[in-house]
């Protein structure tokens, strides 16, 4: 059971159905996934997700919040994560939720899954809310659950995303591309595929629950990735960059630059994660930086 459609959901669907699951995707609306079963609600409702998750061994929490705003995620968030831990807790299936890096807050070097969780805004402290419930869980009730926590999105689908596709047809056009905070910065960032494939092996693996893994990451600065991805087309791709001042300027005309303020700490300085535990117990999983890249022009 996949719960969202977003950038990451419908390829997950895929590679699960690929692997030999029968697949059902649930998501607000009622649009087709391929050729997926669909089933459209509100995942907040316990009682809507503990029936679309009949039947289901593994339920793979793939969901965001309607808006990228401090209120919606406070709102949504925890309301999602407690409705999924009743649905599995009811179906007896194991909980696999994708999560970001979000909940360590700003910290010094590269984090680790044993990396304090020291969220400084409210995206953030809502994540490390919603980890502890998944802890709370498990210890109260029995959970048998998973988290995966991925970098910045790129690769196929990865709409939202400052490397997204619409940003990588613009370098290609010669449109200069967008860079938060330090275009040189080293980054970890996350192909999508990589994601799906990792989710994909958290969901059968015997020996994770409990456990919590960072995916596959590739750390590079936007500046690199961005050259790289030019190359490809034989351009060079200078980015712009939104710096705090100009964030500041821009918020009050749009309140998406408000909420960018807040993890600006991941691109204003290095942002380093370390993917060791994953790649070490799943070393078959995660394409290298410049299959990462073919792949993301070609979507």
């Amino acid at each position: 059971m996949v719960f969202g459609a977003g950038q990451i959901g419908p390829r997950l669907a895929d590679a699960l159905a690929a692997r030999g699951h029968a697949v059902r995707v649930v998501r607000r609306s009622a649009r087709p996934v391929g050729e997926h079963e669909v089933v459209s609600g509100d995942a907040r409702d316990a009682a809507f997700a503990r029936r679309a998750s009949e039947g289901g061994a593994a339920l793979y929490h793939c969901m965001n919040p309607s808006a990228y705003r401090g209120r919606a995620w406070e709102e949504e968030l925890p309301a999602m994560m407690e409705a999924l831990i009743d649905a599995a807790l009811a179906n007896d299936a194991r909980l696999v939720v994708l999560d970001n890096l979000y909940a360590y807050g700003p910290t010094e070097g590269a984090r680790t899954e044993a990396t304090r969780l020291a969220a400084s805004g409210r995206k953030g402290r809502v994540r490390a809310r919603c980890a502890q419930m998944l802890e709370r869980a498990r210890d109260a009730r029995g959970l048998r659950y998973v988290v995966g926590r991925a970098g910045d999105f790129f690769g196929p689908d990865a709409d939202e995303a400052l490397v997204s596709p619409a940003a990588v047809q613009g370098i290609a056009a010669g449109a200069r591309p967008l860079a938060l905070g330090d275009p040189d910065a080293p980054h970890a960032f996350s192909f999508t595929d990589d994601v799906v494939q990792a989710l994909a092996r958290l969901g059968d693996a015997p020996d994770v629950e409990g456990e919590v893994f960072h995916l596959p990451v590739h750390v590079v600065s936007p500046r690199e990735l961005y050259a790289r991805i030019g190359a490809r087309f034989g351009v060079t791709a200078r980015p712009r960059r939104l710096g705090r001042l100009v964030l500041w300027l821009l918020w009050p005309f749009a309140s998406l630059f408000r909420e960018l303020l807040e993890t600006l700490y991941q691109w204003d300085r290095p942002f380093l994660v370390d993917d060791a535990r994953f790649r070490a117990r799943f070393p078959d999983v995660g394409v290298t930086l410049e299959e990462a890249i073919d792949g993301t022009v070609a979507a």
